[in-house]
């Protein structure tokens, strides 16, 4: 009987033991991102949250959403404070030689904003290529790099934030601000966020794949992810997130 009664309770802390120690995945996330990764009413809301929430049920694992300015996202991870980043990341060759990356689950590309006072002086490409112009751009950031890059006879100003960067706009300090599309779209036609001021230039400007990112060298979260997002992609989970942030579509470069 003594036997009987260790054996199960041998079994019973095993099972006990492997369900207390589910695996737990910390996601690194910053929420100054809207509709990719914000906050409301004190809730991490947003495409990233919803698919954090998704990647959980499909794989099986406890998810933890950890928030942090976007600029301690990439060493938290390297220092093993975080598992993942989702947080609206643009895959760039500069990044991969740092971190690791999964499939993509969206693309994107930067786009402008002026104000809507100045649609026909500044809307043109000509006129954006033009000599003197002041572009706003937030820091460390691709719209960064890219302005910079393609503006490089331009003034080119940097800012903290995106919200800084919108008041110079507005305050007539930049001619242009460049961001994400997601960014442009929220100051422009999302309802709860429109800004009747400013005005978007629908193009895309560069070609920009969004993923997860991983630290180096950990190939068995970065499969586990990548079949998660594979078996998201396949039952619709991943468009349909996206298309509930995004209720609208607009046909760039027309």
């Amino acid at each position: 009987m003594k036997r009987l009664f260790l054996l199960f309770t041998i079994i019973s802390l095993q099972f006990l033991g492997s369900f207390a120690h589910s695996e737990t995945l910390r996601v690194g996330i910053s929420t100054n991102y809207p509709p990719v990764a914000f906050k409301d009413n004190g809730q991490i809301m947003g495409i990233e949250a919803d698919l954090a929430k998704s990647v959980g049920e499909t794989s099986g694992m406890h998810i933890k959403l950890i928030e942090m300015p976007w600029d301690d996202l990439e060493n938290a991870l390297i220092e093993n404070k975080i598992d993942v980043v989702m947080s609206g990341v643009s895959v760039t060759d500069k990044r991969k030689e740092r971190v690791a990356f999964t499939h993509s689950y969206m693309t994107i590309g930067q786009m402008v904003l002026i104000k809507a006072d100045n649609i026909m002086s500044l809307s043109s490409k000509m006129s954006m290529y033009s000599a003197g112009k002041r572009f706003g751009v937030e820091t460390k950031t691709t719209g960064q790099t890219f302005a910079e890059s393609e503006f490089s006879g331009s003034q080119v100003l940097i800012f903290n934030s995106v919200q800084e960067g919108v008041l110079a706009l507005k305050s007539d300090k930049i001619d242009y601000f460049i961001h994400d599309a997601p960014t442009i779209w929220q100051y422009t036609v999302l309802p709860k966020t429109q800004d009747k001021s400013l005005f978007g230039l629908y193009e895309y400007m560069t070609d920009e794949p969004l993923a997860w990112v991983v630290k180096k060298g950990n190939k068995a979260l970065l499969d586990k992810l990548n079949k998660a997002l594979a078996e998201m992609q396949s039952k619709g989970v991943v468009n349909k997130v996206v298309n509930q942030w995004i209720p609208f579509k607009i046909e760039v470069g027309k």
